[in-house]
Parts: C-alpha cells; sequence; structure tokens
C-alpha cells in the first residue's frame, strides 16, 4: 500500500496527498527516461477536494527524470557486497541491553555488510532500483555465533627475589607467566610482575649520604705492555732484540691464523668516583667497599681490515670477436685478506671488481652469429570464454570472438637460412637461447574467431502460373505450381546450412508460356459519352515459366488473353470514388477441407453525389471485394538436402575437371575428392515422399568434386646439443638434457610428431667436493691487566681476577690437509670465536670444572639430556661453595624438538636494574641506602610455548626461560645541587647573646625523583661578647 506523504498547504484543514511513482518509461535506454504520480488535494476527513484550495505554489511534482532499465543494463551494473562486520550480539544491538552473566554454548549474534548497486566498470555508485530489476538486492545481514569469552590464565607468582639493597629500602619482585591467552573479547591478562619496598636493615653511619659514579670505558690501550717490553728490551743489545723480533715474527706466521688474525690483548679503564649528596666529589674511601666495581679489564686491542693489492685482470668471457656489438664480456680481479678486522675496526672493502671487455679480431676468432626463429602459430584458442559455455549445450554452443595463438621461440645459428620445404630438408639444430642477441619475437598475438551465422532467408513469393516440369518434354503432361524465397544472409559454411528455397504443388494444364498484366490504360466511357459505365484495355507481355518476357508472342497462343476490364468515370454530380486497391496476400497457401485461401481488395468514397440526377453512392459492402486464391489441394512438395559428407580421395576424377567451386593450390600433395549428401523428397507436414513427386528438374546434386585438404606431416628440428654437466663437484645427482622443436604440427591425416622430444641422461660422475672445517686450537694462557695498572686494587697482590684468552684458529680439508681460510670463510660453518674471558682463580674463590657435553637422547621430543660439573680443589670443602643455587652442578633441559614455537604473550614489564654481579659492566649510578637506582636494566615478556596443534605445553619444551629480554634505561635521579656556605655575618648583638647567619642558594632544582633541597638559612646562635660602652 502507498504511503501517502503531506505537504503545507493553503488552509489548515486541507493536505494534499502524494501517490507513489509509476513505472519508468521512455523511448531510449538509460537516464532519459520519466515517471509520474498522482497529487490530489484531500479534506482531513479523507474526502477529495478541488486543487485550488491547496497551495499551489507548494504543489509536489508529479514528473521526474528517472533511470530506464533494459535488459542490456544486467551486463553493466551489479551488486557490489562489502566484507561481513563484527558479530554484535542481540541484546546489545537492539536495547542495549547486558550480555548474559553465564555463557555456556556461545551467544547469538547479527552481522551486517554494505550492499549497494555499482557501474562493473569503474564502481562507481548507481541507483538500486537498476539493480533490483535483475535480482532482488542480496541479504545485508545474516545470523552469527560469539563464542563464550575465554580469560586469560595465569600461573602462580614465584618467589619473591632478594632485596636489591643490603641495608636501606630496596626493591624486590616476583613474576608469573601466561598459560593460556584471552580469546573471543575475554578478559585481559593482569600484570606479571609485582614490586614492593624491602628492607634488610638500617644503613649504619653516614653511608646513605654518599653514591657511587661509573664512568665508561676507555679505548682499549696496550701502551703500559709496550713500555713493559721496551724497559725489558734495553738490558738486551741490538743484535739480541733484533733477533728476537725476527724470532716473534716467525712464531706469528707459523702459528694457525695467526696472519689474518693479529690478536693482541690490551687493557680499558674506567672511572669509579664517589659523590656527596649536595654533589661534590669526595673520596673514594667514603663510598661503600663492598661493592665497588672494578676499574679496568682485558680486551682485544682494535685492527682494521688490510688487504692486498690487486691480482691481474683475468681473459675476457668473450673468447671471439663480433664486430656487430662490440663489448658482451667481462673480465675481474681480486684481493685477498690479509688482516681481518678486529673488536670493531674498519670493515673490509670489496675484494673483486670487475669491467666489460671486448676481444680484438686479430687475436680471436670471429663469433657465430645466432638469430631468432620461431614455430608456427597454433590455434586460435578462446580460452577465456571456456567458463562462460553452457555445458547443457553440448558442442552446439562454438567458441568465437577475440582468442590467443601461440607459438615457440628458439635460437639457431645464422650460418645458413631456413629451408624452403621443411619436408625435404633438414630445420636448423637449437642452440642455448643465451646465445641469440636482441628481444625475442612475441610468443603470443590477439586473434579471432568468426562466430557462427545463422542463414536468414526472404518471405515465400506468391504462387506461380501451373507450367510443365520440362517445357522441352510436354508428353508428360505433368504441371507444378512453384513459389521461391531467396538467401538474405549467408551462413557459415556455406548455403548447405539453410533451408530448401523452392516447394512445388502438382497441377492441371500446365503450359509453359502465359501472358502477363503489365498495366491497365485509362477508362474509356462506353458510347463516346463522357462519362459513365466503360472498360480498361490490358497492357500484356508473353513471359516464360520463370516470368522472363519473350518477344515471340506467338508462343503464348495456347495462354488465355486477358479480357478488357469494365471500369466507370465518374460523372459531374455521381458520387466520386477511389481505385481499388491492390489484392492482399491470400489467406492460406493452400486450400483444403477447413481453410481456403480469399483475398480482397477495397476502396473508398471520395466524394458524394451533388443534387439530383447523380448516382447514388454504393453501400459498404459494395466497397471491398472478395475472390478466392490458391485454390490448389494442401499437397506441397520440395527437395530436402543432408549435409555434404567426409571428402574422400577420387582418383579417377581428373584434376583438371574439378568445378568453379574448387580452388586449385600449387601444391602437388593436395588431391581431388568426391562428396555426396543424402537428397529427398518431402511432403510437407507428411514426410517422405518417392522421388517422383518432387520435380526432377529442381532435384539437387547429390555429389560435387572437392579439394582435399593438403596433408601436412609433423617436421621437428633435430635434437640441440647436451646441456653442460655443472662444473662444480658433488653433482653425481645432476643430469644433461637436450630437446627438439616441433616446427610444423600434423594435419589432415599427416604424419603424427615423436612421443620424445625431451633426452636426458646422467653426467658423469666427479669428484667429490672437498669439505672443509674450522680446527680450534688450543686457549693461550689468560691475560690480565698488567700489574702497573691493577696494583691499587683490592686482592691485587694476587695473580688473579678476570682476563681474557685467544686461540689459533685455522681451516682444514676433510682429510686433515691444509687450506686457505677463504674457503672456510665459504663453505664451512661460522667461524667459532677468537676470545673469551676468562678466570684466574684467587685463593677465596670458588673453583668449578667445566660443564660436561649434554648426555644424548634417545629420540627427538622425548625425555630429557643432562650436564654436570663438579667443584675443585679447596673449594669442595668450602661451604659457600656449596651453594647449589649459586653455583649450580647439574642442569636438565627437555631433548630439543622443531615441533614447538614459543610466542611472546601479555605485556612487557617495567624496567629491572640488574643485580650486583650484572652492574658492573654497565654505566650509571647506584645511590646507596635508598630506593633510587637507574642506569641500564631489562625489562621481560612472558612466552608461551605451543605444540603443532597450538596446544599450551610447559615453557621448557622450547628451551626457553619462560620470557624474553630487552635492554632498558632508568634515568638517574639528579639531586637538588646548592652552593657552599656563605661567611658567617655579624653578630646581631654587639653584647650579650646575639645571632649570626650564614646561607647557602640554590644551583639546580632537583628532578627524576633526586634528594630534595634542605632550607637555605642555617641559624646558630653565639653568645655575644660584652663590651664596655663608650
Amino acid at each position: 500500500m502507498a504511503v501517502k506523504l503531506s505537504v503545507v498547504c493553503l488552509m489548515a484543514s486541507i493536505v494534499c496527498f502524494l501517490g507513489p511513482w509509476g513505472r519508468c518509461m521512455g523511448s531510449e535506454c538509460g537516464p532519459g527516461g520519466s515517471q509520474s504520480r498522482a497529487v490530489w488535494c484531500s479534506h482531513p476527513d479523507g474526502w477529495t477536494t478541488l486543487h485550488t484550495n491547496c497551495d499551489q505554489a507548494g504543489r509536489p511534482d508529479n514528473q521526474q527524470g528517472c533511470f530506464r532499465v533494459c535488459d542490456w543494463h544486467k551486463d553493466l551494473y551489479g551488486w557490489q557486497l562489502g566484507a561481513w562486520n563484527q558479530c554484535v550480539p542481540v541484546a546489545m544491538r537492539n536495547g542495549g541491553g547486558q550480555r548474559p552473566a553465564v555463557c555456556s554454548r556461545g551467544e547469538e549474534g547479527i552481522q551486517t555488510r554494505e550492499v549497494g548497486c555499482v557501474q562493473k566498470a569503474d564502481g562507481e555508485p548507481a541507483e538500486d532500483a537498476i539493480c533490483e530489476y535483475f535480482e532482488p538486492r542480496p541479504r545485508q545481514e545474516q545470523a552469527c555465533l560469539i563464542p563464550c569469552p575465554r580469560d586469560c590464565v595465569v600461573s602462580e607468582f614465584t618467589p619473591w627475589t632478594l632485596c636489591s639493597k643490603t641495608c636501606g629500602m630496596g626493591l624486590r619482585n616476583r613474576v608469573r607467566n601466561v598459560l593460556a591467552p584471552p580469546l573471543f573479547g575475554g578478559s585481559a591478562c593482569p600484570n606479571l610482575t609485582e614490586f614492593q619496598t624491602c628492607q634488610v636493615g638500617p644503613c649504619e653511619g653516614e653511608e646513605s649520604l654518599y653514591s657511587l659514579r661509573v664512568g665508561p670505558w676507555g679505548p682499549c690501550s696496550r701502551k703500559e705492555v709496550k713500555e713493559r717490553l721496551r724497559e725489558r728490551g734495553k738490558v738486551k743489545d741490538p743484535e739480541t732484540r733484533e733477533l728476537m723480533k725476527k724470532r716473534r715474527n716467525k712464531n706469528r706466521q707459523n702459528r694457525p691464523g695467526g696472519k689474518f688474525w693479529d690478536l693482541q690483548v690490551g687493557y680499558q679503564t674506567r672511572e669509579v668516583s664517589c659523590q656527596h649528596k649536595s654533589g661534590n666529589m669526595e673520596a673514594l674511601s667514603m663510598c661503600s667497599q663492598e661493592m665497588l666495581p672494578v676499574t679496568f679489564q682485558a680486551c682485544v686491542v682494535p685492527r682494521d681490515c688490510d688487504v692486498t693489492e690487486w691480482s691481474e685482470w683475468s681473459a675476457c668471457s668473450k673468447e671471439c670477436y663480433d664486430p656487430n656489438t662490440p663489448g658482451g664480456g667481462q673480465r675481474t680481479r681480486t684481493r685477498r685478506v690479509s688482516q681481518f678486522p678486529l673488536s670493531g675496526g674498519a670493515e673490509c672493502p670489496e675484494l673483486e671488481e670487475s669491467e666489460p671487455c671486448s676481444p680484438q679480431a686479430d687475436t680471436a676468432p670471429t663469433c657465430t652469429l645466432n638469430t631468432w626463429k620461431t614455430t608456427e602459430w597454433t590455434e586460435c584458442r578462446v580460452d577465456a570464454l571456456l567458463s562462460q559455455q553452457d555445458r547443457r549445450r553440448g558442442n552446439q554452443t562454438g567458441l568465437c570472438g577475440g582468442g590467443i595463438q601461440t607459438r615457440e621461440v628458439y635460437c639457431v645459428q645464422a650460418g645458413a637460412e631456413m629451408p624452403l620445404n621443411l619436408r625435404t630438408k633438414e630445420a636448423l639444430r637449437p642452440v642455448d637461447s643465451e646465445l641469440c642477441q636482441g628481444i625475442p619475437p612475441n610468443t603470443t598475438q590477439l586473434c579471432h574467431i568468426n562466430c557462427p551465422v545463422e542463414c536468414e532467408v526472404s518471405p515465400w513469393s506468391a504462387w506461380g502460373p501451373c507450367t510443365f516440369e520440362n517445357c522441352q518434354d510436354q508428353a508428360t503432361k505433368k504441371g507444378f505450381k512453384l513459389r521461391k524465397r531467396r538467401i538474405i544472409n549467408e551462413p557459415t559454411g556455406g548455403m548447405g546450412n539453410c533451408p530448401h528455397l523452392v516447394e512445388a504443388i502438382p497441377c492441371d494444364d500446365p503450359s509453359c508460356f502465359e501472358w502477363l498484366v503489365v498495366k491497365l490504360e485509362e477508362c474509356v466511357p462506353d458510347n463516346d459519352r463522357e462519362c459513365g459505365p466503360g472498360t480498361q484495355i490490358p497492357q500484356v507481355q508473353c513471359v516464360n515459366s520463370e516470368g522472363e518476357e519473350t518477344q515471340r508472342r506467338e508462343l503464348c497462343r495456347d495462354a488465355i488473353l486477358p479480357m478488357p476490364t469494365i471500369c466507370e468515370v465518374p460523372c459531374p454530380k455521381d458520387c466520386a470514388l477511389s481505385p481499388w486497391t491492390q489484392w492482399s496476400p491470400c489467406s492460406h497457401t493452400c486450400s483444403g477441407k477447413n481453410a481456403e485461401g480469399k483475398q480482397t481488395r477495397v476502396r473508398s468514397i471520395l466524394a458524394y453525389n451533388a443534387g439530383e440526377g447523380g448516382v447514388q453512392c454504393p453501400n459498404a459492402s459494395a466497397l471491398q471485394e472478395v475472390r478466392i486464391c490458391n485454390d490448389h489441394p494442401c499437397t506441397v512438395y520440395h527437395w530436402q538436402t543432408g549435409p555434404w559428407g567426409q571428402c574422400i580421395e577420387d582418383s579417377s576424377f581428373p584434376y583438371t575437371n574439378v568445378s568453379v567451386g574448387v580452388t586449385r593450390t600449387d601444391d602437388g600433395s593436395c588431391a581431388v575428392g568426391m562428396q555426396t549428401r543424402k537428397v529427398i523428397c518431402v511432403r510437407v507436414n507428411v514426410g517422405q515422399v518417392p522421388p517422383k513427386k518432387c520435380p526432377e528438374s529442381l532435384r539437387p546434386d547429390t555429389v560435387r568434386p572437392c579439394l582435399l585438404p593438403c596433408r601436412k606431416d609433423c617436421i621437428v628440428s633435430p635434437y640441440s646439443e647436451w646441456s653442460p654437466c655443472p662444473s662444480t663437484c658433488g653433482n653425481s645427482k645432476k643430469k644433461q638434457v637436450r630437446k627438439r622443436i616441433i616446427i610444423q604440427v600434423p594435419a589432415n591425416g599427416g604424419q603424427d610428431c615423436p612421443e620424445v622430444l625431451v633426452q636426458e641422461r646422467d653426467c658423469e660422475a666427479r669428484s667429490v667436493c672437498p669439505g672443509y672445517r674450522w680446527k680450534t686450537h688450543k686457549w693461550r694462557r689468560c691475560q690480565l691487566v698488567p700489574w702497573s695498572v691493577r696494583q691499587d686494587s683490592p686482592g691485587a697482590q694476587e695473580t688473579c681476577g678476570p682476563g681474557l684468552q685467544f686461540r689459533a684458529i685455522s681451516c682444514r680439508k676433510q682429510d686433515g690437509g691444509q687450506a686457505d681460510i677463504e674457503a672456510c670463510l665459504k663453505s664451512a660453518s661460522p667461524m667459532p670465536p677468537l676470545t673469551q674471558q676468562c678466570h684466574l682463580p684467587c685463593q677465596e674463590d670458588c673453583q668449578l670444572s667445566s660443564w660436561s657435553k649434554f648426555s644424548s637422547c634417545t629420540a627427538n621430543c622425548v625425555g630429557v639430556r643432562t650436564r654436570k660439573r663438579s667443584l675443585m680443589g679447596k673449594s669442595k670443602k668450602r661451604d659457600q661453595c656449596k651453594n647449589n643455587q649459586k653455583y649450580p652442578l647439574s642442569e636438565t633441559q627437555y631433548c630439543p624438538c622443531k615441533k614447538y614455537n614459543a610466542q611472546p604473550v601479555g605485556n612487557w614489564s617495567d624496567c629491572i636494574l640488574p643485580d650486583n654481579s650484572r652492574v658492573e659492566g654497565q654505566l650509571g649510578m647506584k645511590v646507596q641506602g635508598d630506593v633510587k637506582e637507574c642506569g641500564q636494566g631489562y625489562r621481560y615478556q612472558a612466552m608461551a610455548c605451543y605444540d603443532q596443534d597450538s596446544r599450551l605445553v610447559e615453557t621448557s619444551r622450547c628451551n626457553s626461560h619462560g620470557y624474553i629480554e630487552e635492554a632498558c634505561i632508568i634515568p638517574c635521579p639528579s639531586d637538588c645541587k646548592l652552593s657552599e656556605w656563605s661567611n658567617w655575618s655579624r653578630c646581631s648583638k654587639s653584647c650579650g647573646s646575639g645571632v649570626k647567619v650564614r646561607s647557602k642558594w640554590l644551583r639546580e632544582k632537583p628532578y627524576n625523583g633526586g634528594r630534595p633541597c634542605p632550607k637555605l638559612d642555617h641559624v646558630n646562635q653565639v653568645k655575644g661578647l660584652g663590651f664596655p660602652q663608650i
């Protein structure tokens, strides 16, 4: 039911109503249409009133432009569907209600999407009515199911860590892991770390007033070592010093890998100072000596990369001279590394460079020229239209329109032209495509397949006169009436696909010639009157059965000559009538019991009679005439032809007697054949009848000559050369390949192509690739920082502590033979480390053996593996060395498995400073006895371990600690900085008790949690000295 819309009207009690818009109408498709609607004025009680009662100025339009949709618009417009939005619970969508408190199997929801009508070409929006004309609007909503939310599940907290301070206020933390991440809108994971303050005990004395400042490490240097060697060398004479120098150089060169890594162990220092809370630097003894960081450490002296001179240029890669394309070759030169970079030294430059080159004509042979060749184009294929074919129609739907042809492109030597006759001469041998210069010819091109054309014929002509079947033989007295039609549009494949063009009806009294009325002369009144009844003399021609005029009028002597026609010339007062129209087409093609052919013609009254004496106008029935036509019986015959059969070779048929319809070619392999077809006589609406019922003279041919398609044998090129075997070693599984190309595909019964176009054979077995491996030599002694640097440090009286040691690395073949270091850098595993931290144990240190190898696993992903170590020497009796948490003697881990993968979950923790053992190497400050700490720390993120089925398993199965760490910085606090005390002021009284004042002023405000400023005035009351008054 249409919705009625009210609009503003002249009177408050009168409203205007609008009807719905009607159908879009128009003579052309597209936006040029128009549609209308009814607009009327109505009283509120429902009765219709005059339009004048409504405001005419505000009357709505009753017509508007519209888009008239036609069937072919279906290919231009269509619905565009957007992606489905997120599933929204029904309760929240309808009334904004709350979701159910308990979820058992999921919650019903609705998801929506955008749907609009667009132009398929450019996606521009269009009116929805256009698309709705062809198919209903797709649904914009659908039901969905929201799984029950799964909250995050976390483990229990680990125990609290030790307090970060040994005295005063410190921090400790604990962590927990994610066991199951949240899904489907479940609760997020809580914090995985917790911190709380702790206090082991109060700090003694003034310790909390001082803090350590640790500076950065300085450059690595060997200054002290060189001075020591120089002092040692002074006791030797010059000859002895030179001999020792040569011996050291020789040892360094003979050391495996020594010429590539000239390792020199030096030392580096940093400054550690003690700072008062006021900002003043104090003696280092004022700070706690228990946590004093080291100020020196061993290091590797940086060395820049050093390379040899360039080698000579290699020979040009192009071995022949080509005058048409100079260049085309490359030559290279190399240099080697004599010293690899160490400890951040400058990296090595490029070790190889190349430049274009070309051999000279007098020193190199001329290059063999190569050129591109192509095979024949394949048949035109319209694969893009295959998906549009209706399979139910079978082969009746042929592919046509635009398509693609392909061909193969190959490279051949250009020493000879392509053979003229491919069947008698060998085609050129293909060579490697890389030998051909220039752009290769196209392998594809567009083509077109003409679409099938249906046969179109004209309407049937009128039935002709009764004529002999053969006017030369009139003895049979057998006659036919014929009607014909002609071909308007010739179909694909010739006229054999058209329907019959001639139909015949048996008749009596045939004749070969008859009179044809050309026209009627003017009406001549009888008795020489000026008006009234008269006659019209026909002008005739003698025509044959084909309707052609003949000059021998005596041939029509047996035909009936047309008689004059009665006519009438109207008198002035008579009724004036128009001439008769032409006879209408016959209503039936034949006559029978239930049908009879008729023709009609009419005339009309031009002027009625005027006054007395004039002839009255005839009645209406006299203005129309009817006559019988096609009164012959409905026995229509015609010849029906079948399709032409296959062209069969007929050697008896002389090639020179081929009819006009056969085109002769110059190829002697083509022969003339014969085609036959079936021809039968058919009675309309009955079926096949004996041939004598149809005119024998009109019988179509049943045999015709044809030209057999030329036989085309398959032509293939010779096999190409065998592809080269790889020159590298270890190619026992490689194969050589050679191929030949189909130049001409077979057709029309020609010889088929060979099945094998590609041949393979194994390459000859080459020598086994020489394997390379790194050989690590014994670690050299641990080198400590020189005595002159560490003599003032605690425990310096012992030769112990942290140091650095290095080892030589060489490259070996698999059989143990010596190899160049570059061979291992290219093909071996990553290079082992050259240096490592070492520690010479002091008397009070716990000494442990090295870790053993992990025990073997019975199978991957099954069981655990362990490794062990033990206490050595006096450490076995010391209680502090028996602390398994600090000095564990065994480690256990799951066997390695590739089925598990670790993924981070949850958020990053806060930045946590490392414990005391790790802070020594960091740049920063530790404020003793206070909660404020700063410098470089680490933050952590939990890791969850999943198996191959995405199920959560123990974190240790991923060989992970359950978390990943990342470096972070906690900005150091800056305390309030004050100036030094000013001098004391004068006493406020000259006698008795007075006051003296001194003060400080603010130099720098505290920030980032630094200590606040104290009071700036320090009042000191003193007893004034009494003086006698003068």
